[in-house]
């Protein structure tokens, strides 16, 4: 049987083929067109092998061009009629004769009954070799001689040096010439340029140009002097179509930071490459799992991912979508993130610089300073509806945050937790948050957050109280701060190489300062205390601006500034509040009114320059300036001092002036008898409230013929659990029954009841009824129901004066009682009458009248009285 070299090469050229695509599809060599030689063949080559010839070699030409060229050393024709080939070469040139492809082989048998040629051991081919430089040299690199440094085609010979030649290694390669199908079982081998590749099975289409690989594909090497790999369950090259299909495929980038063990890798269950008409793939499309892997272990997870690269294979940009998860499991760093979809750009080289993240953005991330228990930890958390990432490369190629730009109900989470216990948090939200990041260490910490509108920042103290405010705007500044500083290099524990500065594990970002800006906000919830039945009431303030001091832990409030805490609200123009203890001080036009929201009681209410607030003690200090004191009033009475000091709590007050040997710089007014004549004010008007009173005050003008008590001293200590108010340093009190100066004064006020009368005395004492405030209780409020005065008492009454060492006043009967020592009885001087001295005087208000008491001892011990009327003529 004989066998015509035309089948031969034709046989030689499918198989070829095959082994050419294949590795086009992985390496990007898409010029190779080998089975368009096989219809370029001519029908007859004109040469007739019989039984044995040796040294066979036909090359074809065309308009002076050599296409091919086949060489056989021996062709043996078998006594079962199929041929067996030997030391086989097949030469192919381009069309452009710019490349020179070689395939070759051993031994080959060809069935002409059955249409099949099987090569019997290996089968090589290189692809790319340098071209001959004449018809001479073609001849004799088909025959398999030495040229240019390829060196022979015997077995164990076929390396190159030249890097742009491709060599394929494949046995038990079928050709079926009646299906136009080239097959094999076996592995396929490849390598070019420091790239190997390999494949168990493979077959061929002559018809489609489409070739399948069954199984374990693999493609590893060097990319960008990196280690690279490449596998897959199965491949589909479509080389008409430009597009490959991988099954289950992974690529793996192995870095220097991995230690040789697997780096960043990208896999999916299904994956189509868009290819160049050069073979390099220009647009990948993935589903089924989608997953990249970070060097750390990190991993991205989608249903779906695109993505697109340039002619360098540098990826350009990628999309993830279907509902994207990010995990990271690491030693030392915890993190979880989850968005709808994912956009990433890149630069030339392949960096990611920018990402955006949409649909209900969620990302979370916590570190250790080591994998100690007892080590503090800090964590970040991140939701919005878009975010909006800026990356950077720093010079070893790691990825940097930079810029974080999150919209749509974006919040901000921060939480350090201390060694000791306790933890610390940082809230902020807006309808945008930019936060600006930097590099220290080996990690990204926050610098600055900006926020537009509808901004929000909470804290809360590592002792559970908790600070909000919200604003229009709002602008934040982070300090890392490391944990465990001054750490020397070493093992950290887990296997983890511990880094040589003060931020291993990624140290902590802590809030420094914030200012937020119109509209603003703020409350304060204090811990509740042991032993309170009550839970703490929420403190509440409003401004223009609100600056928070992370260092001293403090807030000032400019601009309109409002308090209120249920009992007490607050204005002014500054004020600045300690977040820890809730104490504060206010500047500029103070106002408080004290008093449960819905009493029907009058608030106290206080005007002064400034105030400093103690939280826990509810104690208040007020301060005036000169020519304007602090005033505290509460209905017709008041109290103006340049120091005020109300204990809210226990209700009680201190007045006094600046420094020691202060004048009488405290001045009183006070009810001596009447209804009550407050005026009708709203708790937010106190300055109409002052004028108001100080009407009442001056005209003395009230319901029931109200009396008003002015008292000047140098200080003033009032209790309205007592119902009594302590002027000393020298007191004057000021009456519509006269002035009374004197060392010491205490008023005592009635115990009022709304509704009551009180009746003492009869009508020759010139006593009235007195009706009673309806103000019980009020702070200051309620008549006078008497005075105790001592030392030094003067008192001057319209047409007489006294004096004497102690006074006592009665408002119920209108009764003065006078009293003095052995040296210093009391006396009244009268214009008309002269003067009265006694042990004790009696005298009324309004009433000329004066009873003289004189006490003393006889020998038997009785006590003589003798009264002396003393009544002035009509």
């Amino acid at each position: 049987m004989s066998i015509s070299v035309e089948r031969l090469r034709i046989w030689l050229l499918v198989g070829a083929g095959l082994l050419v695509v294949v590795i086009a599809a992985f390496l990007g060599y898409a010029h190779y067109r080998a089975h368009r030689f096989l219809t370029d063949l001519p029908k007859k080559l004109g040469i007739d092998i019989r039984r044995e010839t040796n040294n066979v070699t036909y090359s074809q030409s065309v308009q002076g061009r050599t296409i091919y060229t086949i060489h056989a050393a021996k062709a043996v024709e078998r006594q079962d009629g199929k041929m067996t080939l030997h030391d086989v070469g097949i030469v192919l040139y381009g069309r452009k004769q710019d490349r020179t492809d070689r395939i070759y082989g051993s031994e080959f048998e060809y069935d002409q009954t059955a249409g099949v040629v099987r090569a019997e051991g290996e089968v090589h081919i290189d692809l790319q070799a340098p071209q001959a430089s004449d018809a001479n040299a073609k001849n004799d690199y088909a025959a398999g001689k030495d040229l240019q440094g390829l060196g022979s085609h015997a077995a164990g010979e076929h390396e190159t040096k030249d890097d742009r030649l491709i060599h394929v290694t494949t046995s038990g390669l079928v050709f079926l010439q009646k299906l136009g199908v080239a097959a094999t079982d076996k592995d396929i081998e490849f390598a070019s340029g420091g790239m190997t590749g390999h494949a168990v099975g493979a077959d061929y289409n002559s018809d489609t140009g489409v070739v399948v690989l069954h199984s374990a594909v693999r493609v590893n090497g060097l990319q960008h002097d990196r280690p690279v790999m490449l596998t897959a369950s199965h491949a589909i090259l479509d080389r008409p179509g430009q597009t490959m299909v991988l099954s289950q495929a992974k690529y793996v980038s192995v870095g220097e930071q991995t230690g040789g063990g697997e780096g960043r890798t990208a896999a999916a269950q299904h994956v189509v490459v868009h290819l160049r008409s050069d073979g390099t793939a220009e647009r990948v499309e993935a589903d089924g799992e989608v997953t990249l892997t970070g060097a750390a272990g990190g991993s991205l997870v989608a249903p779906r991912g695109e993505a697109v690269f340039n002619a360098q294979n540098q990826p350009q940009s990628a999309v993830m979508s279907g509902g994207v998860k990010y995990v990271a499991d690491e030693p030392l760093r915890q993190a979880q993130g989850a968005a709808g979809e994912a956009h990433m750009a890149f630069d030339k080289k392949g960096h990611p610089e920018h990402a955006v993240m949409t649909g209900a953005v969620h990302l979370r991330e916590r570190l250790w300073a080591s994998d100690a228990a007892t080590e503090p930890w800090n964590e970040r958390e991140l939701n919005a509806g878009t975010v909006d990432l800026a990356l950077a490369a720093d010079s070893a190629g790691k990825t940097l945050l930079r810029d974080v730009k999150a919209t749509g109900d974006a919040r901000l989470k921060a939480e350090n937790a201390a060694a000791k216990g306790g933890t610390t948090r940082s809230e902020m939200s807006g309808d945008v948050l930019t936060a600006h990041f930097v590099r220290i260490g080996d990690a990204d910490h926050i610098a600055e957050v900006h926020g537009d509108g509808h901004t929000a920042l909470r804290r809360v103290s590592a002792t559970g109280v908790v600070n909000t405010s919200s604003g229009d705007s709002m602008v934040a500044h982070f300090r890392p701060v490391p944990n465990g500083a001054g750490r020397e290099s070493g093992t950290t524990g887990k296997g983890q190489q511990g880094k040589n500065d003060s931020f291993g594990g990624g140290g902590k970002d802590e809030l420094t300062d914030a200012v937020e800006q119109a509209h603003v906000v703020v409350t304060r919830l204090p811990v509740r205390k042991p032993g309170d039945a009550a839970a703490p009431t929420e403190e509440r303030a409003t401004a223009e601006r609100a600056a928070y001091d992370g260092e001293l832990e403090r807030t000032t409030l400019t601009g309109n500034v409002q308090l209120s805490n249920g009992t007490s609200v607050l204005w002014a123009d500054r004020v600045v509040t300690e977040q820890q203890t809730g104490d504060a001080t206010a500047n500029g036009s103070v106002k408080v009114s004290y008093g449960q929201v819905g009493s029907p009681q009058e608030p106290v209410h206080v005007l002064a320059a400034n105030a400093d607030l103690k939280h826990d003690s509810q104690i208040a200090t007020f301060h005036g300036v000169t020519g304007k004191p602090a005033r505290l009033w509460q209905g017709a009475s008041q109290v103006d001092a340049p120091v005020l000091q109300f204990d809210q709590k226990e209700r009680r007050l201190l007045a006094h002036g600046e420094g020691q040997g202060a004048p009488m710089a405290v001045h009183t007014v006070l009810v001596s008898s009447g209804a009550s004549a407050k005026p009708d004010v709203a708790q937010a008007d106190v300055a109409k409230a002052d004028v108001a009173k100080a009407e009442v005050a001056k005209t003395g003008a009230a319901s029931g013929k109200q009396g008003v008590v002015r008292v000047a001293s140098r200080e003033l200590a009032y209790s309205d659990a007592a119902r009594k108010a302590e002027f000393t340093g020298g007191v004057e009190v000021d009456s519509r029954d006269g002035i009374m100066r004197s060392q010491q004064v205490v008023v005592y006020l009635q115990p009022t009841q709304a509704g009551k009368t009180s009746q003492s005395g009869g009508k020759a004492d010139g006593v009235k009824p007195v009706a009673v405030s309806g103000t019980a209780g009020g702070f200051m409020g309620g008549s006078v129901e008497r005075i105790v005065a001592t030392g030094r008492i003067e008192m001057q009454q319209p047409g007489r004066r006294a004096t004497g060492e102690q006074l006592l006043y009665t408002a119920s009967d209108g009764m003065f009682v006078l009293t003095g020592t052995a040296a210093a009885l009391p006396k009244v001087a009268d214009d008309q009458r002269g003067t009265v001295t006694g042990t004790s005087l009696r005298f009324h208000s309004g009433d000329d009248n004066i009873v003289v008491s004189n006490g003393g001892e006889n020998g038997s011990g009785q006590r003589v009285r003798t009264e002396t009327r003393v009544k002035n003529r009509q």
